[in-house]
């Protein structure tokens, strides 16, 4: 057998959730430390900056540092929200679409209607993240190309396909990715706006994979490049299937089930359920589950989290609102990440 086709030892996967970079981190450390590396890590969403971060240096210590770093602590303070920020514009949408139960049947406007300014490149903000892929780590990073076009939103969809999957990676990990057999069986996704072919692209740069990666509907704006528009990881925020056909053992989060509003947005850009998806990969045969239901509990004022202020009546994010806070926050995020990780070992 060719080597290029051998499977990896282990997959480790990040799925998600905004800031929780720190907290994978954590939970990589642990099991490295433990004598269980992984040698694969595949990152969604936020996942793939954590996944970029253990890429981009090659020791725990110097993966930690850089989270605790000025380069990032500017990056992430020079967050600022958009005008859909305000409760009359995305809140009100987003309250709206929770009254219909219908799987996308508007094409939503993601090109316009977003809540946090990010820089198109951010490549000049994190210098020190690597642009290759497999630098230190052999990484797949998930994100989806937009199949419509910006005068298209607002059209009825008619049953089209709307987004398509693509695999960020380097040519060798390509060369291991079945892709007739990493398709999602499941009448919750045939349904949807999602079309069933996926794409591997190599020339990517990893930075950019990333900034794709984190273009969450309503969230971020989408990437243009090379003349064709890019959305976030959420079309596929748990790749179960992904990891089972490249590693023989799988490290997966067990996470909190999508609320409310959430499950409103994923089925109207998306049209499937995000939590009947949830509901479908705990029946898979994973070898460790790293519980993180109650991060937001456990960390509470030491994590970036979405808030409404009444006052100005709009949605807000706290901060840290210094240095010596971020480095203490980022801290605190790694230790749960690395403890949640450890409990997972020792089951």
């Amino acid at each position: 057998m060719q080597e290029n086709n051998i499977k990896y030892k282990r997959a480790m996967v990040f799925s998600g959730g905004g800031t929780r970079f720190a907290m994978y981190c954590g939970m990589f450390a642990a099991f490295e430390e433990k004598g269980l590396s992984p040698d694969l890590i595949i990152g969604v969403c936020g996942g793939s900056i954590a996944a970029a971060v253990i890429n981009s240096f090659k020791t725990n210590s110097e993966r930690k540092n850089y989270l605790q770093s000025r380069e990032l602590f500017e990056f992430v303070q020079n967050t600022k929200l958009t005008k859909e920020r305000k409760l009359h514009r995305i809140g009100w949408y987003s309250l709206k679409k929770t009254y219909s139960k219908n799987r996308a049947p508007f094409i939503e406007n993601v090109f316009d209607n977003y809540l946090v300014n990010m820089s198109q490149d951010i490549s000049l903000q994190l210098p020190s993240l690597s642009s290759q892929f497999a630098q230190n780590i052999s990484c797949i990073i998930i994100g989806s190309q937009i199949l419509f076009d910006s005068l298209d939103t607002g059209k009825a969809r008619k049953n089209k396909k709307l987004y398509k999957k693509i695999l960020f990676t380097d040519p060798i990990t390509a060369q291991k990715i079945d892709l007739n057999t990493i398709k999602i069986q499941s009448k919750n996704y045939e349904l949807s706006a999602v079309d069933s072919s996926i794409e591997i692209l190599t020339d990517v740069p990893m930075q950019k994979a990333m900034r794709i990666s984190v273009s969450d509907m309503f969230y971020v704006e989408p990437v243009l490049y090379q003349n064709q528009y890019y959305a976030g990881g959420a079309v596929d925020l748990v790749p179960i299937e992904l990891a089972l056909e490249v590693a023989d053992e799988v490290i997966f989060e067990n996470k909190n089930s999508y609320t409310n509003v959430e499950e409103s947005l994923v089925r109207a850009v998306f049209g499937f359920s995000g939590n009947q998806r949830l509901d479908e990969i705990e029946k898979k045969a994973v070898n460790y589950w790293i519980d993180t239901t109650d991060a937001t509990q456990a960390l509470n004022g030491h994590y970036c989290q979405k808030k409404i202020d009444w006052k100005n009546f709009e949605i807000k994010i706290d901060l840290p609102d210094s240095y010596e806070k971020f480095v203490n926050d980022i801290g605190k995020q790694w230790q749960y990440g690395y403890d949640k990780a450890l409990k997972a070992l020792q089951k």
